[in-house]
């Protein structure tokens, strides 16, 4: 049994709804918040996190998405090290501590953790995200209690995100030759017409790869396994979702009011005559409300994620509200389109399915609240949270 847990409390988004869970669940949870300087070598934490282990009777460590140092000293002291996948790419995985003994890996993408396998993960679980089950219930009782609330945070059509058009973009930054600009371009221009796989790192050429890894500066430590083809195709496919979401915006905000909520201003070229710009929100103060008061909340997925579910899907279903998102292999697979969210598979079909639902208000709202309904059964919190320690101590007999 493990009943005693440290938890890294690094700023994740929904980590103090999942110590609550953790909780309601009979585990004793320790909260560690110094910050890591050196993934792999942090002698200042590693002497506060083993005496808070020693101290406390830790009996494991969770975080988020995966810290080698924290790998590192539970396989020293031979206690699990559970992480919970929530970002991809994730370079820390890359890690050589990917293999640790001691290491517990629960991922949103089927398509990467099949891949951690693979760079010789011992215990890997393919685990999709969730989301508190009285989400809905709190956004409703905080709509009642506080006048104008709905009010201020309705759209027609929102997008909630990152446009990846400042300092995360490499490709943006750096000036290639003829041939890898060329090459590059033709791959982004047919990646952007394909919705569920993924072509770019089984597309790239050598030189290419060895041009981008190079000149955006993508090569890691010797503490790293060698990945350079998919950190070279993760770097093209932050332009393409970029690209993407640049194109999705532009053309409906030239058709219909959307707002747009994100910590980078659109470009000029991307602002049609009706967007409305409103910079960076808060996750938990303001995002619930905003996927609760749009008529369409679009979900636009970084291409940099092959198979998996984004937070921001199951998060508006979870606030009641109406989800319009790409094409994805998990979404299709967990999901029911026009029953529980409504999927579009390119440009034309996009804006047929954003004009049929603005107009047809019955129908928007009878899918939001089925997506709803599926997501408080299917992906609560707390079942995910007991189904992963489960699987940790059957594993640990």
């Amino acid at each position: 049994m493990i009943s005693r847990i440290l938890i890294y409390h690094w700023g994740a988004l929904g980590d103090g709804a999942l110590v609550e869970c953790m909780r309601s669940i009979g585990k004793e949870c320790i909260l560690f918040s110094e910050k890591i300087e050196d993934y792999h070598a942090d002698g200042k934490f590693a002497k506060e996190l083993l005496s808070v282990i020693h101290a406390q009777g830790v009996e494991a460590v969770f975080s988020y998405d995966y810290f080698p140092l924290l790998s590192m000293l539970c396989d020293m002291n031979h206690i699990p090290y559970v992480s919970w996948i929530y970002d991809c790419p994730m370079n820390t995985l890359m890690s050589g501590t990917l293999g640790n003994d001691w290491n517990y890996i629960f991922c949103f993408d089927a398509w990467y953790t099949e891949r951690l396998c693979e760079l010789g993960a011992k215990h890997i679980y393919h685990l999709p995200l969730a989301v508190e089950e009285n989400v809905f219930d709190t956004v409703l009782k905080k709509e009642r209690e506080t006048p104008g609330l709905s009010e201020k945070y309705k759209s027609d059509i929102s997008f909630v995100g990152n446009m990846y058009n400042g300092e995360k973009n490499r490709l943006r930054r750096v000036e290639f030759t003829e041939y890898t600009r060329g090459y590059v371009e033709g791959l982004i221009k047919s990646q952007m017409l394909i919705y569920g796989y993924n072509l770019l790192a089984d597309s790239l050429h050598p030189q290419v790869i060895e041009e981008i890894v190079e000149k955006c500066e993508l090569k890691l430590s010797d503490h790293y396994i060698s990945q350079s083809k998919q950190m070279a195709a993760d770097a093209v496919g932050i332009e393409v979702t970029a690209r993407e979401r640049a194109q999705v915006i532009r053309t409906l905000s030239d058709r219909y009011s959307l707002t747009l909520y994100s910590s980078h201003a659109a470009e000029e070229s991307v602002r049609g005559q009706y967007l409305l710009e409103k910079g960076y929100v808060d996750y938990e103060n303001e995002m619930p409300f905003i996927f609760h008061n749009s008529k369409i909340n679009l979900n636009i997925t970084s291409r940099t994620i092959q198979s998996g579910i984004p937070k921001r899907v199951l998060d508006i279903l979870a606030c009641g509200g109406f989800c319009l998102t790409n094409y994805q292999p998990e979404i299709a697979e967990y999901f029911e389109d026009g029953i529980d969210l409504v999927m579009y598979s390119g440009m034309a079909d996009l804006v047929a399915k954003a004009d049929y639902y603005l107009n047809h208000e019955e129908e928007r709202i009878a899918i939001a609240e089925h997506g709803n309904r599926k997501v408080r059964e299917e992906f609560d919190l707390k079942k995910r949270v007991a189904g992963m320690w489960e699987a940790v101590i059957e594993s640990c007999k």
